[in-house]
């Protein structure tokens, strides 16, 4: 944004950003009105983000000269004007693509990445341009859609025709365009774009606007100025896991701040238009200990109160054997991104040892990642009720990752998974303790267990930062040997600090089972396999195996038969491996509460009956109204309660937040409060056996012999069919 010749001009980027935040318009037209100065601070990860994007470009360019085609790069003219006039004459001129193209038109200014021709007639004659950008995010946000269509349109003043395409080219080996029809974003593109207009017009200034907290604070040069905004006020955004549809709704009741909020009457007696009366309850109770915890100038922190999910039932007995667990990761590494530090504190009779491995390689990433397995199934040999503990869902997501990524300790992964063995603290937390904290992370909770770090955050945060950087550039070696002290330091830290919090924890349920307050434990498992699965697993391994012997391990050293039965090897588990994600997450979903189903997309949570509205074979159809939510939940899906199948959804009114739902004649007169989507699959024995009997007859005979199962070993063999 800049004021230019009595004018504000306006790119993409100012597009981009009044979606994701008003405030940060209003903040940017002050500057470029010369009413405040750009504040100093910038994100620290800005500077990689953007030689990530230069590389990612670049290597798209090389992709379009290794295809052959012509490529007119405008990218070191700098004064727009010239730029602009460039631009216009290699159109003109027909040239096959065109590197950072200037657009202007009005006071609308764009540079696009890559302008490729296509074979449809304009102004500039038999041809004209679509437009293709060069995204690191590997799934198109709607800022892009945005920044796209304004290009498209300012295209359209050039050449006189709408670009009938837009492309994103996300990161990738192939570098595979992603194709998006421009018309149908057009209505939605024109909404935002005369909404910023409007914005910095005299009118739309009079509008004021106020630094509501969003995830783009985390990248925004204005967050120190924001966030000092909020504290100023007091801001209702200060306590901990309150949303903005509470805060609005806190608003209409006329409660503006933190210390106003702590002050609420109870009970609430007035029907909120968003949300239950017992989640204001509960923001309201969070308000009055964090402000305790203000004047008093102390840690306040008190146990909820005790019910069948209270977070300290889910607390294990202490072992010898426990494991307290941290990773260190960047998702933006390569691909798939990388866990590039494994940490772990073992308890022990000698006391409590830190060990670690460094991952900085795929290689050395797959090592750390079967090095702490193993150790975890060593000492569970040894101790049949260990547990690991961490800190939030991270841990147990990054190991089904990484089992998936790399194929590798699948049997182990799925018993510790089945046992329950990974304790996720962070649950505990919430379901057991309300604190005076703006936050419930590892970090701010250290004050009530008087854990001590032995290296500054602001310290760590900035050998972190160095670290990622030298992976994104693949240039992770070179980093500085006191960088990685620090992270190490910082890694034990954090692993010990959960050994710190678990024992916090047990010391205050042993207070309430002193009081006479009787808490159940978890039960403990093996978490072995059902007999069936594990008979199964074990046929198709030994005949796997079978496929496999003498198959060269080089796929361009195999025959055509040898890589039929290299792949036949391999499918015959596949139907088991697949489910076993949709498992997880059913068995995930089934241990939240009400509450916590509210922040999950594949669930519904406030659930309140309405009426049924139809009886069918004695099954009711039952409609019920919800919360406001972002949920995928839609028609056909199956939904479950605390993993019990409730019925199936027959429709769902997002605007009106109304679903109707097909019971069954066991859950006709169940009226849940949440649900979520069952997404497992129908039962695939079938399928699964019929693999195994062309394995076995494969392996039995030879993959080209003549015989039964023709048409499958002609489709593994890859030939055509054999069509009369």
């Amino acid at each position: 944004m800049k004021f230019d010749s009595a004018n504000i001009r306006l790119s993409a980027s100012d597009l981009s950003n009044h979606l994701v935040c008003r405030h940060l318009t209003s903040l940017d037209l002050d500057v470029a009105n010369g009413e405040r100065g750009a504040p100093s601070w910038n994100s620290p990860d800005a500077w990689v983000l953007q030689q990530r994007g230069m590389e990612h470009e670049n290597a798209y360019l090389e992709h379009l000269k290794a295809q052959g085609i012509d490529v007119v790069d405008l990218r070191k003219i700098e004064h727009d004007s010239t730029a602009q006039k460039e631009s216009i004459r290699a159109m003109q001129e027909g040239a096959e693509a065109i590197a950072q193209a200037t657009l202007v038109n009005d006071r609308w200014f764009g540079r696009t990445d890559v302008l490729r021709r296509v074979e449809r007639a304009s102004r500039l004659g038999g041809w004209s341009y679509e437009v293709y950008d060069c995204k690191l995010a590997r799934e198109t946000k709607a800022s892009t859609i945005l920044q796209l269509s304004l290009y498209s349109e300012l295209l359209e003043a050039v050449q006189g025709v709408l670009p009938e395409s837009m492309y994103v080219v996300p990161p990738g080996e192939t570098l595979h365009a992603e194709q998006y029809r421009v018309l149908d974003y057009a209505a939605y593109y024109r909404y935002v774009k005369s909404r910023l207009e409007t914005a910095v017009t005299e009118n739309g200034r009079d509008r004021a606007t106020y630094p509501e907290p969003i995830s783009h604070c985390e990248v925004c040069r204005w967050r120190p100025d924001c966030d000092a905004v909020r504290r100023n006020d007091d801001h209702l955004s200060l306590v901990a896991g309150i949303s903005r549809l509470q805060r609005k709704q806190l608003g209409n009741w006329d409660t503006m701040t933190v210390a106003e909020l702590a002050r609420f009457p109870l009970p609430i007696r007035e029907r909120p238009d968003h949300g239950s009366r017992d989640s204001y309850v509960r923001v309201r109770e969070q308000a009055r200990v964090q402000v305790a915890g203000r004047e008093e100038r102390r840690p306040v922190h008190e146990i909820l109160e005790i019910t069948d999910e209270h977070g300290l039932s889910r607390l294990p007995e202490p072992s010898a054997g426990d494991i307290f667990f941290d990773l260190e990761g960047d998702p933006f590494v390569g691909l798939s991104g990388r866990e590039y530090l494994f940490g772990a504190v073992l308890a022990g009779a000698e006391g409590p040892k830190y060990e670690y491995r460094w991952a900085l390689t795929p290689a050395d990433e797959k090592a750390a990642f079967q090095w702490f397995v193993e150790t975890v199934m060593d000492r569970w040999t040894r101790h049949p009720s260990m547990h690991i503990y961490h800190f939030a869902p991270y841990e147990p997501s990054a190991l089904k990752r990484l089992m998936g990524r790399y194929g590798v300790c699948e049997d182990e992964i799925d018993r510790m998974l089945r046992a329950n063995l990974l304790i996720d603290l962070h649950m505990v937390v919430k379901r057991s303790v309300r604190a005076s904290v703006e936050q419930y992370s590892l970090k701010a909770l250290e004050v009530f267990h008087g854990f001590q770090r032995k290296v500054p955050l602001e310290d760590a945060g900035h050998a972190m930062r160095q670290m990622q950087h030298g992976l994104e550039m693949a240039r992770g070696h070179e980093v500085d040997e006191s960088v990685r002290e620090a992270i190490l330091l910082y890694n034990a830290d954090d692993c010990f600090s959960t050994s710190s919090l678990r024992d916090w924890l047990e010391s205050e349920r042993l207070k309430l089972e002193s009081a006479g307050q009787h808490l159940p434990r978890p039960a403990i498992s093996g978490g072995a396999a059902p007999e069936a699965v594990s008979e199964r697993q074990q046929q198709s391994a030994a005949l796997g195996e079978s496929l496999l012997r003498n198959i060269p391990a080089d796929p361009e050293e195999r025959s055509n038969e040898e890589a039929a039965r290299w792949l036949l090897a391999n499918l015959l588990d596949w139907h088991r491996r697949e489910s076993k994600a949709d498992w997880w997450e059913y068995f995930r979903l089934k241990d939240l509460t009400d509450e916590e189903l509210l922040d999950e997309r594949s669930a519904i949570s406030g659930l309140e009956f309405v009426s049924t509205i139809e009886v069918s074979r004695k099954i009711p159809t039952d409609r019920y109204r919800f919360e406001k939510q972002e949920t995928d939940v839609r028609a056909g899906d199956v939904l479950s309660q605390r993993g019990e199948k409730i019925g199936e959804v027959v429709a769902i009114d997002i605007a009106a937040r109304t679903i109707d739902i097909k019971k069954m004649k066991k859950t006709a007169e169940v009226h849940p409060t949440s649900a979520f989507v069952d997404a497992r699959g129908p039962n695939n024995d079938v399928l699964a056996d019929a693999l195994f009997r062309l394995g076995s007859w494969v392996n039995t005979n030879s993959v080209d012999s003549s015989g039964p199962y023709r048409a499958v070993r002609d489709l593994l063999l890859r030939r055509a069919p054999r069509l009369l």
